[in-house]
């Protein structure tokens, strides 16, 4: 499941449907653009606290260097999903084990 979920995080890419990186998604949550959050399961507490409380789902997917490949990035802590479609495939194919609390 989780395979599935990160191919469709390198369409999700290739389709320009992701912003990357902590502070870029802070901005675009901040204008209601995000549908999703994916954080790298070996991110920063400091980075993961900055994605705590509000109502965009949060999924742990992968370490740093899986999230940096799939988006065509070096590492990344942090991927945001601004496509809705995307959004609710990739949650489905994480599992509920990976989805983590608001």
């Amino acid at each position: 499941m989780v395979e599935k979920a990160l191919r469709m995080l390198g369409l999700a890419t290739r389709a320009g449907k992701v912003i990357t990186g902590a502070e870029l998604v802070t901005k675009a949550l901040k204008n209601n653009k995000i549908h999703l959050i994916i954080l790298a399961n070996d991110a920063k507490e400091s980075t993961a606290k900055l994605f705590v409380g509000g109502n965009v789902p949060k999924v742990i997917l992968g370490d740093k260097e899986t999230l940096g490949k799939m988006t065509g990035k070096e590492i990344r802590s942090v991927v945001g999903i601004t496509d809705k479609n995307f959004a609710e495939v990739i949650l489905k194919e994480a599992g509920n084990s990976n989805v983590t609390e608001n």
